[in-house]
């Protein structure tokens, strides 16, 4: 009987990080300037909402789209968003470079916590299931939601 007891304490205890685990939503990390451009946006509703970024045509044998924005906000140098090149051309990832390493480190600290995932970076679940990534490199900042069919599904191969 205290072994039930004490499992069903456990499972309490653990539930509520669980389930908040599996609700992540995205928009708690992006920067608020950017949180308009959402992950799974298509190519042409993104261009509706920026008009500044340039985007790059894609070439027969490329899986991604590149659009690039040096205007998206007085804390970064440029700010990428890569597109699938097929499927509605959901928007899956942005590379945020930021001006200065310092405000890159201390946006992660109060915003993307503690890493979570091997190598310094952060991983979590969204409510919809897909998996979301952060990590940094010099200075920058890369967001991406692992989307069916794009770059960063691991059951295809490009």
């Amino acid at each position: 009987m205290k072994k039930i007891s004490i499992l069903i304490y456990f499972c309490c205890l653990l539930m509520p990080c669980i389930i908040t685990a599996q609700n992540f939503n995205p928009y708690s990390v992006v920067p608020p300037s950017l949180s308009k451009y959402k992950f799974g946006m298509a190519l042409d509703s993104f261009k509706i909402k920026n008009k500044n970024a340039l985007t790059a045509t894609a070439g027969a044998n490329d899986f991604r789209i590149e659009s690039t924005d040096t205007k998206a906000g007085n804390d970064f140098n440029r700010v990428t968003f890569y597109f699938d090149a097929e499927n509605n051309k959901p928007l899956y990832e942005m590379i945020i470079e930021y001006k200065d390493v310092n405000k890159l480190n201390a946006y992660c600290k109060s915003k993307l916590k503690t890493p979570n995932d091997e190598g310094d970076k952060w991983k979590w679940t969204t409510k919809e299931g897909y998996v979301f990534k952060a990590w940094t490199f010099g200075k920058k900042l890369v967001f991406a939601l692992v989307l069916p069919n794009t770059e960063w599904d691991e059951t295809i191969t490009h």
